[in-house]
């Protein structure tokens, strides 16, 4: 059945419909939605992926809104419930246009004509650098919008203590938080029936099986990965083996104990004390295992092995066949093996010796019931996403980049707190999103030492004073640190630290701004919570709109702009007139080019934002180009390659 592609009036509709499905769930004062699981099992959540997850829509347009809202969750750790929201506002601004195919192409030319320069001519100036020291002013509002007020300070803790403890040097975060993003299902292990407050980060990891053979050691020992059965074969795969008598049967099972036996000898000579087994072995195995004083642990996954293979740097073991004289190179340094009991499971806790950048750890995580660990593990891996987007940047496009860089020498550096007395270093770093870059931060923090620099004079005058926006200028230093170091965790989990940023004194702000007018958005550079990005960027959006010789495009860029405000205003709409008060306030302040006011309730990530906006856009193209849907009943039948056409 085929069908005209979907209208735009429908497009929004559908949308809608999905907006007002999360739209009470998003912020921190969001509420939460009951999902009923097909055991009967109730789970109240706010994630905005769970819930679409669990709408049942029909409709191919919408089914697309919601894939595509998922899978920039996966990507970027957060935002499938304001991107369904901001999708739906920018399809009802073009509803309320009208327009065609005209819309449809300054649609794609808004992102490299007006997005793109608009966030490096007027968005970039307001950026700042996470503070160092300390991630829970990360960690918590991004946990804010998924659990409780209780859980997400204790979960920022955890997450941002087994981040220090698996990265100890700042230099190796982005690895270590790849890791930690992809192999958290086997870097913890769930306890329901205790609270939260029990849950722990320990060193080693934790295998959530019990011994198949247990022999007690001490200090450290080598461990050997397996992939296949030990237990010799009789005869080689395809081979037909015949026996006569039972005397044979017998005496072949005594050569197999014998081989096995002479295999778990050479294994104790080559100081082997631990079989990780990701198959099931056989008994004669176990029993010449325990006979060696070798522990055995069997049916480990294969995330497990993988996990274990990257710690460590060791492959699987291949038996060598009817030559076991072979020394065993690939074994794995343990430093502790022991039975852990987690309320009734039985449990392997063991610790590597790491050959990586990661220092293995795991998180005990507990709670009330499986339902409550499940959703605490799902934001932690999330947020262990979006922390990894943090050292991430957006290059400019090469047909601007030398206009933005003649028109913005200079103009481009502003603080959030200028003034004609303090001079303010930002990020410069070689725009490299695989290598954590070289960078000058400044570091404020809940109690800063304010440091300024009078040009008058060559001495510092240091005030302490108690406020989160506090300007934090810079000193005379010729030390540097990297964006990871910025980031760097555990140094004080109640307190952040204040570091002097380097600065010369001969440098002018003209000179740093040439040093990252490449890039768009540096890596580290976070904006505070609630609805800051979004007015920044619907101002200078709109501002540099005007500027268009392009009347679609002019359109276009006004459509987006006053979409951006849909999310604040949901924000917001808890009290009255409470988001018009704050808009009218930054805009005022924005035209009278004044620092805003900054809150005390945490930063976000602009790269996470950032690619929001972006993300919306490449669906929203996706969806006004569609001209056909063709409705299947059934899936297609599989043609085999030996089928005929007449077949066919």
């Amino acid at each position: 059945m085929a069908a005209a592609g979907p209208e735009r009036p429908r497009l929004w509709q559908e949308a809608a419909a999905l907006a007002g499905a999360v739209r009470g769930a998003l912020g921190p004062r969001g509420g939460r939605a009951l999902l009923l699981r097909p055991t009967g099992e109730a789970m109240p959540t706010r994630d905005g992926r769970r819930l679409l997850e669990a709408l049942s829509v029909e409709p191919p347009a919408a089914r697309m809104m919601a894939a595509c809202a998922c899978s920039h969750r996966a990507a970027t750790g957060d935002g499938a419930k304001s991107f369904v929201v901001l999708l739906a506002a920018v399809l009802g601004g073009l509803r309320a246009v009208g327009g065609g195919a005209g819309l449809r192409r300054a649609l794609r030319d808004f992102e490299a004509q007006v997005l793109e320069r608009a966030a490096a001519r007027g968005l970039r100036r307001h950026l700042r650098p996470a503070p160092p020291g300390s991630l829970e002013p990360l960690l918590e509002p991004y946990l804010a919008g998924r659990l409780g007020p209780g859980e997400r300070r204790r979960l920022a803790r955890l997450c941002a203590e087994m981040c220090r403890r698996c990265a100890p040097a700042a230099a190796t975060r982005p690895q270590v938080l790849r890791l930690l993003s992809q192999r958290f299902a086997e870097l913890h292990a769930a306890v329901p029936g205790l609270p939260l407050a029990s849950s722990r980060v320990l060193p080693g990891i934790v295998l959530r099986r019990d011994f198949a053979a247990y022999c007690p050691t001490d200090g450290e020992l080598r461990a050997l990965l397996v992939t296949e059965p030990l237990r010799p074969a009789l005869t080689a795969p395809g081979v037909e083996f015949v026996v006569d008598s039972e005397g044979q049967y017998q005496a072949s099972l005594r050569w197999v104990a014998k081989r096995t036996e002479a295999l778990m000898k050479h294994l104790q000579s080559n100081n082997v004390k631990l079989l990780l087994s990701s198959v099931k072995q056989e008994d004669v195995v176990i029993y010449c295992a325990k006979l060696c004083g070798v522990s055995v642990v069997e049916c480990l996954s294969s995330e497990e092995m993988a996990l274990i293979s990257e710690i460590t740097g060791v492959s699987p073991y291949v038996p060598f066949g009817d030559t076991m004289d072979r020394e065993i190179t690939e074994t794995a340094v343990v430093t502790f093996c022991r039975p852990l009991l987690l309320v009734s499971k039985r449990c392997i806790h063991v610790g590597f010796a790491s050959v990586c950048a990661f220092q293995p750890h795991c998180l005990i995580l507990c709670g009330p019931v499986d339902g409550v660990n499940e959703q605490h593990a799902a934001a932690l891996q999330e947020a262990f996403t979006m922390l990894q987007q943090l050292f991430k940047t957006v290059d400019q496009r090469g047909e601007w980049k030398a206009e933005g860089e003649s028109q913005s020498k200079g103009s481009d550096v502003y603080t959030w707190h200028s003034s004609a007395t303090q001079k303010q270093l930002v990020i410069g770093n070689t725009c490299n999103i695989n290598q954590v870059p070289e960078c000058q931060l400044i570091a404020p923090s809940d109690e800063t030492e304010r440091k300024i620099f009078h040009p008058d004079k060559s001495d510092l005058l240091v005030h302490n004073q108690k406020n989160h926006s506090t300007p934090v200028l810079v000193a005379l230093n010729t030390d540097t640190v990297t964006a990871c170091e910025c980031l760097a965790v555990g140094k004080g989990l109640e307190k952040t630290c204040c570091h002097i940023v380097p600065f010369k004194q001969e440098e002018s702000c003209a000179d740093v701004g040439q040093d990252y007018s490449n890039c768009l958005i540096e890596a580290g550079s976070v904006l505070p919570v609630g609805g800051y990005f979004e007015i920044l960027l619907h101002y200078y959006i709109q501002d540099y709109a005007k500027q268009c010789q392009q009347s679609e495009l002019t359109i276009v860029s006004n459509v987006v702009a006053d979409a951006l405000l849909s999310i604040p205003k949901v924000l917001y709409q808890t009290e009255r007139d409470s988001f018009t008060k704050f808009y009218l306030e930054a805009i005022n302040l924005l035209k009278k080019n004044q620092p805003l006011p900054v809150n005390n309730e945490g930063l976000e990530s602009v790269y996470c934002k950032y690619q929001l906006v972006i993300s919306v856009l490449h669906c929203l193209t996706e969806l006004l180009s569609i001209d056909l849907v063709i409705g299947i009943r059934r899936p297609l039948q599989k043609i085999e390659d030996r089928d005929s056409e007449d077949d066919t």
